[in-house]
């Protein structure tokens, strides 16, 4: 929960204490009506805490799912880097298929001798 939401339920609990308080004081001493009013007026804070606390829930669980995504990106990002590398090194034997196995690039694996027609 961030420090904005964690003030928020703070001055939401204040309140609905405060109203309880003033609902408890003024009973018998106001029409029934007015003590109803009040006593929905200081349930009505505690509905701020609750979304307060759901929101918080949402926003730690879609850290948790970028996160997971992070790493599957990351996860896909090497192999693609790695199919790239693959790529890269197969265009010299590329370049030897099309010179007639007459170039071969010096620090190529597949580097044959120049007296075979493979």
């Amino acid at each position: 929960m961030s420090r904005g939401s964690r003030t928020l339920v703070a001055l939401y609990a204040v309140v609905a204490l405060w109203l309880s308080f003033c609902t408890v004081r003024t009973w018998g001493a106001v029409p029934l009506w007015t003590t109803l009013a009040m006593t929905l007026a200081s349930l009505a804070p505690l509905i701020g805490v609750v979304r307060e606390t759901v929101i918080a829930d949402e926003r730690h669980t879609v850290a948790v799912l970028r996160e997971r995504e992070g790493r599957r990106a990351a996860w896909r990002d090497a192999a693609a880097a790695a199919l790239a590398q693959a790529e890269v090194e197969a265009a010299c034997c590329e370049r030897w298929w099309t010179s007639c196995a007459t170039e071969h690039d010096p620090g190529c694996a597949h580097r044959t001798s120049w007296g075979t027609t493979a």
